[in-house]
């Protein structure tokens, strides 16, 4: 066998992993070229807020008629707009060469193609921290090819920023811990909570786990509390500096309400259509239905999971259900394996948090499960008590995370049946091929089909 040198498998990688890059943008821009004009969730909605700025060259009022939709009273632009910006300075470039509608359009869908790429190289950088050979590859192709994944990458939307901003956070958040916090890993913090405050309040979770992880991981490491407040207060500086001015805006013309929640309903309550106002809403808990009765019977557990693996358009476009219970089978297998791995570290007598690179794996631990539940509580809360919307873009954040507990499950039970490294390998690339095609599959059956 030829042995090769650290040099070309330096080369080797960077080429692999270029190649895996581009891969995932042209399956955005594939997606995105061929999905009509509001085959995805609101996306007029959303590209009314883009024309707005395009045309008038500043931010609308999110209760503005132009913009506000007939039938839920409200706007797009209630909520973080960065997105839609960015949007819309690439419609102005395109308005350069041609004013033929769809071409405008696709620029602004391209903000999407643009996050999902980001998110993929951030992805690959956390994959090369968190796992060794095999398991980087397993855990790259999980964290960015689910069907939905590509499908965030290919309309207008917000789910596509805060992914990006995720990644951002939790490279920083693994940086933080492995180089004391260094101005390095602060600084990419700050940017990634910034962008996250700039995306969607559904990944907010992100921003609160930063806190604790600084202020935990901190005390472990024993940082002097001067160097800690001086870190922590450029931390906030950089990232104030980046979403802080929408925050202010809002508490200006939205008399106090930073958020744009409270105004938000105001204007649905006004002129939204009746069965649509909050008030009216059919909501589990204005039908007074138990919990249980929304996760099993309304079957939200069973479309949140559809749709977070994929279900396309208006959520009306399903895959196979094999291809749904492939994906379910690698969920359970990687929840199966961090649950026997837990368990056996726990009764290992042997087993002491001591030092400190184990409490700092413990903390990371925690924060990333913590990072799953938050997403999984407010889209629970959001369906339970203002509108029963089970998608799963809304939990998509806890992407990263889920993956990392999957593929450390994976890497438990596969290393305890298959003992032997070459069969072990071939395994777990066959399903690593399986999962790289899989998006030309959902492409040529569903997307160009139905969409």
């Amino acid at each position: 066998m030829i042995e090769l040198s650290d040099k070309t498998k330096k080369i080797l990688k960077i080429i692999g992993i270029s190649l895996f890059i581009i891969y995932i943008y042209f399956l955005c821009f594939t997606w995105l070229i061929q999905i009509n004009f509001n085959s995805a969730p609101d996306e007029k909605m959303k590209y009314d807020v883009c024309k707005y700025l395009y045309e008038n060259n500043k931010l609308p009022h999110g209760g503005d008629e132009s913009i506000r939709d007939s039938k839920w009273g409200i706007s797009y632009a209630f909520t973080p707009i960065l997105s839609y910006m960015i949007s819309a300075v690439f419609m102005k470039i395109t308005s350069l060469f041609t004013q033929n509608f769809n071409y405008i359009f696709m620029s602004a869908r391209f903000v999407s193609v643009l996050c999902i790429t980001g998110y993929a190289i951030i992805t690959t950088k956390i994959a090369s921290k968190l796992f060794k050979g095999i398991y980087k590859w397993l855990y790259i192709v999980f964290a960015t090819l689910l069907p939905q994944i590509i499908f965030l990458g290919s309309y207008l939307n917000n789910d596509a920023l805060a992914l990006f901003s995720i990644s951002i956070i939790v490279y920083s958040w693994i940086l933080g811990i492995e180089n004391n916090w260094s101005w390095k890993s602060c600084i990419i913090m700050a940017i990634g909570i910034g962008i996250c405050a700039l995306s969607y309040y559904n990944a907010y979770g992100y921003i609160l786990c930063s806190i604790i992880i600084y202020f935990a991981s901190c005390y472990i490491k024993k940082i002097k509390v001067k160097e800690f407040l001086k870190k922590g207060i450029v931390i906030f500086l950089i990232a104030f500096s980046i979403a802080g001015w929408w925050f202010i805006r809002n508490y200006i013309i939205y008399d106090g309400d930073f958020l744009g929640l409270n105004i938000s309903n105001e204007y649905a309550e006004k002129y939204a259509i009746k069965y649509l106002k909050p008030s009216n809403r059919a909501t589990p808990a204005n039908k007074n239905f138990s919990l249980a009765y929304m996760l099993f019977d309304m079957k939200w557990i069973e479309l949140t999971n559809k749709s977070f693996i994929g279900l396309f358009g208006y959520m009306n476009v399903k895959m196979q259900p094999i291809l749904y219970n492939c994906y379910n089978i690698i969920f359970i297998v990687g929840i199966i394996g961090i649950i026997m791995a837990t368990i056996l570290k726990i009764k290992n007598k042997n087993y002491k948090m001591t030092s400190q690179a184990e409490k700092n794996k413990i903390l990371f631990n925690i924060i990333m499960v913590i990072s799953i539940i938050i997403p999984i509580v407010l889209s629970l809360y959001y369906s339970y008590y203002s509108d029963f919307q089970p998608q799963g873009r809304y939990i998509m954040g806890i992407i990263l995370p889920l993956m990392y507990f999957i593929v450390l499950g994976f890497k438990f039970i596969f290393e305890k049946i298959i003992k032997n490294d070459e069969v072990r390998n071939i395994v777990l690339t066959a399903i690593i091929v399986f999962i790289i095609i899989i998006p030309i599959y959902v492409y040529y059956r569903y997307i160009s089909f139905y969409l």
